[in-house]
């Protein structure tokens, strides 16, 4: 039995194990997902994979048997969707790295925003109803619209705004009632502070800001995000908001950290929620972009002991960078072109899937069949860059109808 054990399921396009942890391959068993696998097939040594992955009971299972047969000495994670899952197994096995009693107010958001409310730290009100009359009841005391969401959920999947009594009896009457959160509807901009730390205090940080918002894939709109400028009053109040947020709940071994936070139109902050994780899209691409430090890597290796995470310096460039989703519409997507040359901004172009393939829409915040990164000398130019890139996404695309 080889000595680690990784739950990962990106493919190697995106993280090349096989490249970033030659010196110990031999030593390494690898779970993914189905569709991963074709990607390590080759690089690395032993291989699982299962369908479903992030819902499957089978991978934590999996896990289980590979530890309980003895010889792992670490226990790697990656995604949120392994947080927990890992956790479980490291517990019932005495292995190092993050336990549950500390990865679940990172994970749960019901456990999360009481702790961080707990704090003094400005958040929605919130509630897990006990019964359609008890979220009845929390709407009319904040006023619509009223959010729900899973309290374990990631990528947006799952969140609702609800906007009258009616749309809210009908959630009520499809949400698990075991994993539910309401919360009051706060009106403004959402950012997004990346960033690592260690127990309980910020290492580094990076703050941007979406265009359009997390949601914006019910309405087939693109996701962007906006490295915003570093060493200004704003980026060190950002980093203050995270490092207050950061110390209300437990403390970890060195790890990424992923905050959104809704800025209203009186500049106040007000806490969304956060992980311990790195976040999605490609904001990995961007902070290597930005740092010269890939923080998938540096967390990957400093979890199997490969180096000190902590002691490896991030330091800003001074560039800005900035990421953009374009979800599938319902149709056939029937061909995709490049760029025109004259775009000589965007850093990646990246096609998501084959072509043509029909799809029926979104169902996440993070589901897209296009994506771009791109860099300019400050937050401004970034923005402008993007918006020029959900035009070049429109004109590039060639879509069909489906028969109704």
């Amino acid at each position: 039995m080889s000595g680690i054990l990784m739950a990962h399921r990106i493919p190697s396009t995106v993280t090349p194990l096989g490249d970033w942890l030659h010196p110990v391959r031999d030593e390494l068993t690898l779970i993914t997902s189905a569709e991963a696998r074709d990607s390590y097939a080759g690089t690395l040594p032993r291989l699982l994979s299962f369908d479903g992955y992030s819902e499957t009971p089978e991978v934590e299972e999996q896990l289980e048997r590979l530890c309980a047969a003895g010889g792992v000495r670490t226990l790697v994670h990656v995604t949120e969707d392994d947080i927990l899952r890992c956790a479980r197994v490291r517990d019932r096995h005495g292995l190092p790295g993050l336990r549950y009693a500390d990865a679940l107010p990172w994970r749960d958001k019901f456990v999360m925003k009481r702790a961080v409310a707990a704090a003094g730290v400005p958040t929605p009100e919130f509630l897990v109803p006990s019964s359609a009359a008890d979220a009845a009841r929390f709407a009319e005391r904040v006023g619509y619209p009223v959010v729900a969401k899973p309290r374990l959920g990631y990528a947006s999947m799952g969140v609702r705004l609800v906007r009258d009594a009616a749309e809210l009896a009908a959630a009520a009457a499809v949400w698990d009632p075991n994993d539910v959160l309401l919360e009051s509807f706060t009106e403004g901009e959402v950012l997004h502070i990346d960033g690592f730390a260690r127990d309980g205090k910020v290492l580094f940080a990076a703050a941007s800001r979406y265009l359009n918002n997390c949601l914006s894939f019910h309405e087939a709109l693109p996701l962007g995000s906006v490295q915003l400028d570093q060493g200004t009053v704003e980026h060190a109040r950002l980093t203050e908001f995270a490092e207050w947020v950061v110390s209300a709940l437990p403390g970890l071994d060195f790890s990424p950290f992923h905050l959104e936070v809704f800025r209203t139109a009186s500049g106040e902050l007000r806490f969304c929620e956060i992980a311990c994780r790195l976040g999605g899209a490609h904001i990995m691409e961007t902070l290597t972009y930005a740092t010269g430090v890939n923080p998938a890597r540096l967390w990957i290796e400093h979890q199997i002991g490969l180096r000190d995470g902590a002691e490896v310096p991030l330091v800003d460039t001074g560039r800005r960078y900035g990421w953009l989703l374009v979800p599938p519409r319902r149709g056939r997507l029937v061909a995709v072109r490049r760029p025109p040359a004259e775009a000589d901004f965007v850093r990646d172009f990246i096609v998501k899937t084959a072509v043509p393939r029909v799809f029926d829409g979104a169902h996440g915040s993070t589901d897209s069949y296009l994506a771009f990164t791109v860099e300019g000398a400050d937050e401004q130019e970034v923005e402008k860059h993007l918006r020029q890139c959900m035009e070049i996404a429109t004109h590039c695309s060639e879509w069909e109808e489906l028969d109704v």
